[in-house]
């Protein structure tokens, strides 16, 4: 059913993804320089890391109704209102100077993602089926990864610039909306009522949980490497988008494998990979003595990265039918952001006791453990996926 879909539709989905990454990682690097440049507000470095947080909030709150208004209204105006959003609420750091203004900009931002994403989720589920679902998300990870590269890059290199540059980089979905328009179709509804309970099921409950818990630990990277680098490392900012890059080019290339291992390991199995290689680069980002170092780190979480978010896509989308599929992603979307929201709220006592690299010590540690665990649940009890 893959190549059933039309090549512009499926063009079209991969740009709606590449939007997903750029709702946060396109001011990554200009973190520092905006906590410098608003050093008059308290508490600045803490609240600087929340305008890659508090979008994160919005779409948690928002999400679970937006699944709701695309399983009632349809796919594509939700959508497009979404992209509008995103477009203003995106951009609006480029040109407001008040921090407080350029947080409610963030917010909106947040309020489009969660529309963007759960429309643009609940479409792959209705275009293809499983199998091809598992082959498209592939190359959806790999163009989400290699898109990421594009914006984080950019967006060190305008940080050079001045601190608000980086802003920019959201007016670019104006050059995807011509053939989004042209392309993506609503698809035919289905009207079934006696499902309604497997899309509640407390089996989604494992799918939510990994979502959060994974969202916890690795959004640590965008909230807390930035810091690392400039603060204690003394790089700069543009070494901060190269960091980030190699890290995205591994997720790329480790996102187009999936559908192959997906052939040879359960969902929950691949959790278990996702982990070691985590955890394995916490640990070397904790031992780093200098800037350069982290490219080795950046490779070990690219892995991880890559196969994290399509698992869980894809493990969910496998289990709702779909009727339900906007509001069981919605929920998904909800557990995603909120692990985002609360990663540096979570972190920053153990980032005060121990220090940044003391925190990816620790997290480590956890990763470990949770990949041990699940080794001994999935391989040698052979666990279902």
């Amino acid at each position: 059913m893959y190549d059933s879909v039309a090549r512009n539709v499926r063009l079209s989905l991969l740009l709606l993804a590449t939007m997903g990454v750029m709702s946060g990682i396109a001011i990554v690097a200009a973190l520092p320089l905006i906590s410098h440049h608003f050093e008059a507000v308290p508490h600045i470095e803490f609240f600087s890391k929340l305008l890659l947080t508090i979008p994160s909030l919005v779409i948690a709150a928002v999400a679970p109704f937006a699944g709701m208004i695309v399983d009632r209204f349809g796919r594509l105006r939700p959508l497009y209102l979404g992209i509008v959003l995103f477009i203003i609420g995106g951009s609006s750091g480029f040109y407001l100077q008040d921090f407080e203004a350029i947080l409610a900009g963030r917010a909106l931002l947040g309020f489009s993602v969660a529309l963007l994403m759960t429309a643009s989720t609940a479409l792959i589920g209705d275009y293809f089926d499983e199998k091809g679902r598992h082959r498209f998300m592939s190359i959806q990870g790999m163009a989400v990864g290699l898109g990421g590269i594009v914006f984080i890059i950019s967006g060190g290199y305008l940080a050079q610039l001045g601190w608000n540059y980086p802003f920019a980089i959201y007016l670019l979905p104006l050059l995807f909306v011509p053939l989004l328009v042209t392309s993506l179709y609503e698809p035919r509804r289905i009207h079934t009522h006696g499902e309604e309970a497997a899309a509640v099921s407390p089996k989604l409950l494992p799918v939510y949980l990994s979502a959060f818990f994974s969202m916890l630990l690795f959004y640590m990277l965008p909230t807390q490497m930035p810091y690392l680098v400039i603060d204690e490392l003394h790089g700069t900012p543009s070494s901060i988008g190269h960091f980030v890059a190699v890290a995205l080019l591994v997720n790329a290339l480790t996102a187009r494998q999936y559908a192959r291992i997906r052939a040879r390991f359960t969902y929950a199995q691949i959790f278990v990979f996702i982990y070691l290689f985590f955890g394995t680069g916490l640990l070397v980002m904790s031992q780093v003595s200098s800037p350069h170092q982290l490219f080795f780190a950046s490779a070990f979480m690219g892995v991880g990265f890559g196969l994290v978010l399509v698992n869980i896509n894809a493990w969910l989308l496998s289990l709702v039918p779909p009727h339900r599929r906007g509001r069981a992603v919605g929920m998904l979307t909800m557990s995603f952001f909120l692990g985002q929201f609360f990663s540096p709220i979570f972190f920053q006592p153990l980032i005060a006791q121990a220090g940044i690299q003391g925190l990816f010590l620790m997290i480590a540690g956890v990763s470990f453990a949770t990949a041990a665990v699940l080794y001994v649940k999935t391989f040698l009890k052979k666990g279902a996926g």
